[in-house]
């Protein structure tokens, strides 16, 4: 397995990204959530099985302490804007014939722009967590027509009930999890949680990597 670590230059900003490179013609972009990072368990977990699957894998990081200086849409933008540049310089570099995307809490904001452009609308895309009382996530997602899965907790502190009864209208499969809160746990109980965490493992491999049943 070969690990590139680059970066790219976006305005004033360097940013990196890792890329656990294959000679595969599939790629999944990981969007990480602003403290849930890549080596948090949802994420964790999600590269081993990419890698199982020989999938080129983009790890974007993103964040950095000016954005946390910024007002909340002048973050958004900047963040996108990184993310944009990343994303567009992987595409450059290779052709690739599938496209996949995870992300999780604030990187779901900017996966559902991605969503709506034309080059992504075969994409399949997993949102871990999404930001549903943002009024543009939840309608974002509500019109989408990608293929995917999105998982929320009840007890989140961003799940809304009506919202994700509207994101139920898109062609993602929606998983509610009973006790879960914005990390995925189950309180503080162990067994749960990890069973949580195999269990929606399992669902993003099933939903990246469908099984055709021939009959």
């Amino acid at each position: 397995m070969d690990i590139r670590h680059e970066t790219i230059a976006v305005g004033e900003q360097l940013v990196s990204y890792t890329h656990y490179y294959s000679e595969s013609s599939q790629v999944c972009f990981l969007l990480s959530g602003a403290s849930y990072v890549y080596n948090h368990p949802y994420f964790y977990y999600s590269r081993m099985m990419l890698l199982n699957h020989d999938v080129n894998i983009i790890e974007i990081h993103y964040m950095s302490d000016d954005i946390y200086e910024l007002p909340d849409e002048e973050a958004d933008d900047e963040i996108l804007r990184r993310i944009d540049a990343v994303i567009a310089k992987v595409l450059q570099e290779k052709t690739y014939l599938t496209h996949q995307f995870i992300a999780k809490s604030l990187g779901t904001g900017p996966l559902v722009t991605l969503m709506q452009r034309p080059v992504f609308s075969e994409a399949t895309v997993i949102l871990l967590t999404p930001l549903l009382t943002v009024p543009f996530i939840a309608e974002g997602i509500a019109a989408s027509r990608q293929r995917g899965l999105l998982v929320i907790g009840d007890t989140d502190r961003f799940h809304e009930t009506s919202a994700l009864e509207r994101c139920r209208t898109s062609n993602l499969t929606v998983e509610l999890i009973p006790g879960a809160n914005h990390s995925l746990d189950i309180g503080f109980q162990v067994d749960q949680s990890l069973a949580t965490v195999a269990h929606v493992t399992k669902r993003i491999e099933e939903t990246l990597f469908p099984v055709t049943v021939i009959r």
